[in-house]
């Protein structure tokens, strides 16, 4: 996506959670995580979606929705903070990058003690 494209109405997509880490506790190791499901942003930058989460070989039920629309910046960049939970625990804010031309969302944690990152590849171009 060049430079300038990037906007919040460029995330009203349907797009599919794939892996990442998490730290099931401040201060433990991170812990590989498979995510399966879908999650539809508006054109708004507001994501919902639901899934399953494997976490360490665990099954666990995953929901997502923003606290406030995502804000993405001119330069590809951005912050979602996201109501999540997996298996019932919250999940940290996120930092994120549009990465392959928008086609893939990279995600970072941005809490201090919490670590988490995932990555979200676009499923289609179709909003709601």
């Amino acid at each position: 996506m060049p430079v300038g494209a990037c906007t919040n109405s460029a995330l009203t997509r349907s797009w599919s959670p794939s892996h990442g880490y998490v730290s099931p506790a401040q201060g433990a190791p991170q812990v590989p995580i498979s995510l399966i499901g879908t999650v539809k942003a508006d054109y708004a930058g507001s994501f919902a979606g639901t899934g399953k989460v494997s976490l360490g070989g665990a099954i666990l039920d995953e929901t997502v929705k923003t606290a406030t629309p995502a804000m993405v910046n001119s330069d590809c960049t951005g912050t979602i903070t996201y109501i999540q939970t997996i298996g019932g625990q919250a999940a940290p804010p996120l930092d994120i990058v549009f990465h392959a031309g928008g086609k893939t969302i990279l995600g970072m944690s941005v809490d201090a003690g919490a670590t988490m990152s995932c990555t979200l590849r676009l499923m289609s171009y179709a909003g709601y």
